[in-house]
């Protein structure tokens, strides 16, 4: 049986078979690998986390923003005192019970800050565009995770099939045995030799059963879908010539990685928004200029507004006696002006007669910051520093990966090559085997090894297909293309 027609009769008893149709395998709705990895991106909790950091970056971003424009404030206040105090309004001594009230405005606007303002908002900006490269990341990330494991499933279902397979010609070829030893044309033990293969063959089912369930629960718990939901996996048939190997060398891949890698462009903006740090530092050191004003006012029920003045006259009285003659003694009689008061002085009069205004220009130099600010410009080299080696390593790191996806891809396709070929050769050995087993001119070990040996050589076959595929879609995805199977 060539390789065409084994595949074919996998397809056909994989869609046949109910006893592997469990209800934790399928679902009436088929799923593709895109559809997997949108439903771990809308479910993964990293994901999550990095587009809440996206949307804190934009909230810091449009708060540096807003820091340029001016600062504004208002206040008010109203109270009532009892006994001797101070009337707010005429800042005369009262012994009586009044109300009094006052609001104010304040409004500062800074004109310099050695720069701090603008560069915190050019540093907000690059750690904005970082965080979306991180989320991108993040979604490669479980993107890979999910593609590994939905196709890990697809190798283990093909196993599956494989043993399954296998478990049939040999139950075949037991019935077939059976109705020989009962002719008598084939002694006993033939039958139980059969019959201790069909139980290993069924136990070879159930650890590729078992496996397959394993892989698909992995697949549920990357996607942070529950185990209990039902889950049916489809994919287009894939053909070795249909996944070439990437014509690029290992270098051009790393090459073209470094321009399409997100991780790459989040740690260069991580070094130009540590560059902006060392500039916000340093702005410390320069003087500030700001300016503020504020009006003010205020008011008591005891105010009295003045609308005039008028003469007092003050008639002459008896101040005291001449000693020796007791004459009297009389002052002299005098006309004074006092002031005329309203009866009411209203609220809105007062606010407007006890309006202050004021304007100030403030200039701050620093002197002496007890070293608060060159520690914080060290820290800040420092930081700096740090992102240029987290750059560093982060390109280390895509290369190692790019050159050992490389270099996997080139022995999973000889894998691959060597696997087709010893299969070639076993069916080969394996339908001649049976032929002679049939007529007599084998023995069962003969027949079992060579059985034996192409399952063995199917089983290495399918996995290295499988892997071989899987590496060539990584260096796919370092080229930049989309994680698909189409």
């Amino acid at each position: 049986m060539n390789l065409k027609r084994f595949v074919g009769s996998c397809m056909l008893a994989f869609l046949g078979a109910t006893a592997y149709a469990q209800d934790s395998l399928f679902t009436t709705t088929p799923w593709t690998l895109e559809q997997c990895i949108n439903y771990a991106w809308e479910n993964n909790l990293n994901v999550k986390s990095s587009e809440l950091s996206q949307l804190d970056n934009e909230i810091l971003l449009k708060q540096s923003k807003h820091s340029l424009l001016p600062n504004l404030s208002a206040g008010g206040s109203v109270g009532k005192s009892y006994g001797r105090s101070i009337d707010p309004v005429t800042n005369n001594f009262v012994s009586q019970d009044f109300t009094s009230g006052g609001i104010s405005a304040n409004a500062n606007v800074t004109l310099y800050q050695g720069g701090i303002l603008r560069n915190t908002i050019k540093q907000n900006e690059l750690n904005l565009e970082a965080s979306t490269f991180d989320l991108v990341k993040a979604k490669n990330d479980i993107g890979l995770t999910v593609a590994t494991n939905f196709l890990n499933v697809l190798l283990n279902r093909e196993q599956y099939d494989n043993a399954k397979f296998q478990l049939e010609i040999v139950q075949t070829q037991l019935e077939r045995t059976s109705k020989l030893v009962e002719a008598g044309s084939s002694p006993l033990t033939d039958k139980l030799d059969l019959e201790s293969q069909v139980a290993t063959s069924e136990v070879q089912l159930i650890n590729a059963e078992n496996a397959l369930n394993i892989a698909l629960l992995n697949l549920k718990q990357s996607m942070q879908m529950p185990a209990s939901e039902p889950l049916n996996i489809v994919a287009p048939e894939i053909e070795i010539e249909q996944v070439p190997m990437v014509s690029e060398t290992s270098d051009q891949v790393f090459q073209v990685a470094l321009e399409t890698q997100p991780e790459i462009q989040s740690a260069d903006l991580g070094i130009e928004s540590s560059d902006m740090g060392i500039k916000i530092r340093k702005g410390a050191f320069l003087p500030s200029l700001s300016v503020s004003g504020s009006l003010s006012t205020n008011y008591s029920d005891q105010a009295r507004q003045i609308n005039g003045t008028r003469d007092v006259t003050i008639p002459s009285t008896n101040i005291g006696f001449v000693q020796g003659t007791n004459e009297q003694v009389f002052s002299n009689g005098s006309v004074q002006t006092v002031p005329v008061y309203s009866d009411s002085y209203s609220v809105g009069d007062q606010f407007n007669d006890n309006l202050g205004q004021s304007f100030r220009v403030n200039l701050n130099v620093p002197i002496f910051t007890r070293l608060q600010n060159s520690s914080n410009l060290q820290r800040a080299k420092i930081s700096k520093q740090r992102a240029e080696i987290n750059s560093q390593n982060v390109r280390n790191t895509l290369r190692q990966n790019v050159e050992t996806a490389y270099t996997n891809a080139l022995a999973s396709h000889k894998s691959y090559e060597a696997s087709e070929k010893r299969v070639t050769s076993l069916e080969e050995t394996f339908r001649a085997t049976e032929q002679r087993y049939n007529v007599g001119n084998a023995n069962f070990v003969d027949y079992q090894i060579a059985s034996n040996n192409l399952f063995a050589a199917r089983t290495d076959l399918t996995q290295s297909k499988y892997e071989y595929i899987f590496r060539v879609k990584i260096l796919d995805f370092y080229l930049g293309k989309p994680i698909t199977l189409k």
